[in-house]
């Protein structure tokens, strides 16, 4: 009967860290970001922030211009590039 418990206690105990390692992440980190940026051909990306839920970054594209970039925190799409300076 107490290793019935004891086993029933450790499996409760460790239940959360199982799940926790099991559940799909839903956003991409700014690592992850980047990597994906890199990839495409973007340079000297720097200011990376996480703005309305959105990860908002500041690089060189690849036909040389500083943009503003936006991207969808689960897929990593770019949503939107404008260049640095509009508003």
């Amino acid at each position: 009967m107490k290793k019935t418990l004891l086993a029933m206690l450790a499996l409760i105990a460790t239940a959360p860290m199982v799940l926790a390692q099991t559940q799909p992440r839903t956003e991409l980190s700014a690592r992850e970001v980047i990597a994906k940026l890199e990839e495409a051909g973007y340079t000297a990306i720097d200011e990376i922030d996480k703005d309305d839920g959105v990860w908002e970054v500041e690089a060189t594209n690849p036909s040389g211009r500083r943009v503003e970039i936006h991207i969808d925190p689960r897929t990593g799409e770019i949503l939107r590039e404008k260049p640095e300076w509009w508003d």
